[in-house]
């Protein structure tokens, strides 16, 4: 071929290696950083289970209502960097008495780093569960 005809075929071929490397790494940002969200929210489920197996109202010094708000607070201060949309609290037998079911569910709403596509939220969310222990 005549080197008249090549002219300028490195610019498009970088251009579109360079585009398709940008969007690899871009999803492997996003990709990882959905995957530290939920693995933050799910280790602050978890957390707030367990501080709420050792809430059992044995002698009325934890209600339902301020072991649910101690155990929100926990999860919400457990997980640093995220806003909770919802932390909800629930026990088995609707109360707290030790040998009951708590459950603590968390939910989040992730946003990708660079939307390309507008503005995108994936929902995530995560629950756990512990029997109250005293």
């Amino acid at each position: 071929m005549p080197p008249i005809r090549q002219r300028g075929s490195f610019a498009v071929e970088f251009a579109i290696t360079v585009s398709l490397l940008l969007l690899l790494i871009f999803a492997i940002v996003n990709l990882a950083l959905a995957a530290w969200n939920y693995n933050t929210l799910s280790q602050a489920s978890r957390e707030g289970a367990r501080y709420g197996s050792v809430l059992g109202n044995t002698d009325g010094r934890y209600s339902r209502e301020r072991a649910r708000e101690l155990i929100q607070r926990r999860v919400e201060a457990y997980a640093v960097g995220l806003r909770f949309d919802t932390v909800e609290v629930s026990w088995d037998g609707g109360d707290n008495a030790p040998g009951s079911i708590v459950t603590v569910s968390a939910s989040y709403r992730f946003h990708p780093v660079s939307a390309m596509l507008g503005p995108l939220s994936i929902p995530l969310r995560s629950s756990a569960s512990m029997m109250i222990s005293q």
